[in-house]
């Protein structure tokens, strides 16, 4: 094993050190600060909040602020308990719920909304099919006993699930036994067999392939994605009031407020260890950050255990397991597009047909079809960029949230995560034309959008890793297949948030339960730190493995 080098100039000595200032990350520290433990966070951007940043990213558009990763907060995030526990809505953290989910456009001016309320959705679908009203609320009722588990679970450690909340939720689902077995088709078919054969008309269809757009559509066990809807029928996702990075800003004064501390522009270089402790991190300038209590990374798993740590760290078969996360397995990465218009856009003629007060500029909408979203997988997984890129989601934030634009204009925000994540044809000979057919695209559907552009930022998954340091634009950190979540996510063996190496914890996206902004990630791994610290070491399947190593707590 490598150790710190007596050389290196030192900096100062800390309880924890937190790798990384993402939502999971600030979560994770303002945990432990709030047990007492002197907490040192350190980011290599020069902002906080990673992938929840919300900035100003576009010289000749001043005052537009952009959500630059995510948009939403998740509803995991909203029942995860974290904004009670560290009583966000005091350090400024205001929520906006979202309901619908997504409304799924038609060319014709038509529309489908997903409601919370399944008997509201399926009374929009009775304008085109008595039958996919029946089958939404089938699934729909299929899907909601199976949900309490569910969440449970993603609240849970992954390896220690069982608790009064996961047991009332398995109860609850096993007195539906008939609507669970309904589920069986779905967990082992395609999501683009399940979603034809389910329903005949196209809304529904596009609808439930752009919610859950994770992988090639037409293989088996896809359609386990579907459980998204169960998840946003449950509880809505929110618009945070400032944009996304609204979070991390309340959980930097949350974490402030408990003394802990955020260093930015400060790149870690290296997990320092001796034995096989970790006992801090050297940053890329040289200067080294000792921690008594441990370290804790919330960036890519790929890049901890790969990079971070010494060469001959990790046991076999370990090492070969960190060495094969997913990271590229889909074949595909985000594309995600910014603008900065001078004027408010529109979308009169979609909402006309509605005939009700619904502004659709302030919800997620799609439009592309499943046949498109089909045929974009397939030239994905040939390295190919798709004919027409499908738009998963895309929202005017400002429409919910003024405050992100001078008055009176907007910004348009777009993701799609269909395209090639190693194309045949590297995304710099294709940047101007793939952000010309997208906005000429979304112009179709907002109206206005090419005569008020201001200017555009589009990014691919090479602007990702650069920006986020997220290897190959991975937005999930870890690929989103049934075979990597809970105790198996990020690999076998690692899936518990601590690792081989004594005082060396894993959190952020590639960790249970799921990437997006939940939270649960920080949350569960400082939990989990703070338990072996009660406990005085680490434990494996509840089972002491290895004691304090005589550490000291510098207090």
């Amino acid at each position: 094993m490598q150790t710190q080098s007596d050389a290196a100039p030192v900096g100062q000595e800390t309880d924890v050190v937190v790798v990384g200032a993402g939502h999971n990350g600030l979560t994770a520290a303002c945990y432990l600060a709030r047990a007492g433990l002197r907490v040192q966070v350190v980011e290599a951007s020069p902002t906080v909040g990673g992938m929840t940043s919300t900035n100003e990213i576009l010289p000749s558009a001043p005052g537009h602020l952009f959500n630059e990763g995510a948009i939403q907060l998740t509803g995991i995030f909203r029942t995860s308990g974290i904004a009670e526990d560290l009583e966000l809505e005091r350090h400024g953290l205001r929520q906006i719920p979202c309901d619908p989910a997504h409304v799924q456009l038609a060319p014709d001016g038509s529309s489908f909304a997903v409601w919370k309320d399944a008997a509201r959705s399926a009374d929009e679908l009775r304008r085109f099919s008595r039958q996919d009203a029946q089958a939404w609320l089938d699934l729909s009722n299929a899907l909601e006993p199976a949900m309490k588990a569910v969440v449970s679970y993603m609240r849970s450690h992954p390896t220690r699930p069982f608790s009064f909340d996961m047991l009332k939720g398995a109860l609850g689902a096993a007195r539906h036994p008939r609507k669970l077995w309904s589920l069986r088709h779905m967990l082992g078919a395609s999501q683009s067999e399940f979603l034809s054969e389910t329903f005949e008309t196209e809304l529904p269809k596009g609808a439930l392939s752009a919610m859950a757009a994770f992988y090639q559509m037409r293989f088996d066990t896809t359609a386990w994605a579907l459980i998204y809807l169960g998840v946003v029928q449950r509880i809505p996702n929110a618009m945070p009031v400032g944009g996304t990075g609204a979070l991390p800003a309340a959980l930097h004064r949350c974490l402030e407020s408990h003394g802990g501390q955020v260093r930015t522009a400060a790149a870690v270089e290296e997990i320092l260890l001796q034995g096989n402790r970790a006992v801090g991190v050297r940053l890329a300038g040289g200067e080294t950050i000792r921690a008594t209590r441990g370290v804790l990374t919330s960036c890519n798993p790929v890049i901890t255990l790969n990079r971070l740590l010494p060469e001959g760290t990790l046991p076999e078969p370990l090492a070969t397991r960190a060495r094969d996360i997913p990271i590229r397995k889909t074949h595909a990465t985000s594309l995600k597009l910014n603008v900065a218009c001078k004027g408010q856009l529109r979308m009169k003629r979609h909402e006309q047909w509605r005939g009700n007060d619904l502004d659709l500029r302030k919800h997620l909408v799609g439009w592309h079809t499943l046949a498109e979203q089909d045929a974009a997988w397939d030239a994905v997984t040939r390295d190919d960029w798709p004919d027409t890129i499908p738009n998963n989601c895309s929202i005017v934030p400002t429409a919910v949230d003024p405050t992100q634009a001078p008055e009176g204009r907007d910004n348009l925000w777009l993701w799609s995560g269909v395209v090639p994540v190693e194309p045949r044809v590297p995304w710099e000979e294709v940047r101007q034309r793939v952000g010309d057919a997208v906005v000429k695209d979304c112009n179709q559907y907002y109206e206005g959008l090419e005569e008020l552009e201001i200017d555009r930022k589009v990014l691919c998954g090479p602007d990702i890793e650069e920006r986020f340091n997220a290897p190959a634009g991975n937005v999930y950190h870890v690929d989103p297949l049934i075979s990597r979540f809970g105790p198996m996510r990020p690999a076998e063996g690692l899936g518990a948030y601590r690792t081989p190496v004594e005082g060396l914890y894993l959190s952020g996206a590639g960790t249970h339960p799921t990437g997006g902004v939940c939270g649960l990630p920080g949350k569960l791994s400082a939990e989990t730190l703070l338990r072996d610290e009660k406990s005085g070491g680490a434990t494996e399947n509840g089972r002491l493995t290895t004691g304090r190593c005589g550490l000291t707590t510098g207090r």
